[in-house]
């Protein structure tokens, strides 16, 4: 590939973490007990616990792919 298309799928991915940590914040926020209700305390630390898990590990693909990428378009070819 060449290496403007490199260079903008990196950046597309990068940007994609922004949202998936906003979808992590608003999960969040959803799941908390509250006065009129909602989830016992211990199911939502169960639930923040696997949001954290879940999104912690997508965030660090996306950012780990977008270097890569940012890697290959710079030409430093690295092996794993």
């Amino acid at each position: 590939m060449s290496t403007g298309t490199l260079r903008l799928l990196s950046t597309v991915f990068l940007i994609a973490a922004v949202p998936l940590l906003g979808l992590y914040g608003l999960l969040l926020m959803i799941s908390t007990p509250n006065a009129t209700g909602g989830m016992e305390p211990i199911v939502a630390t169960v639930c923040y616990t696997a949001f954290t898990c879940i999104f912690g590990v997508l965030t660090f693909v996306v950012i780990n792919f977008s270097r890569q990428l940012s890697r290959e378009a710079k030409g430093e070819y690295t092996t794993p």
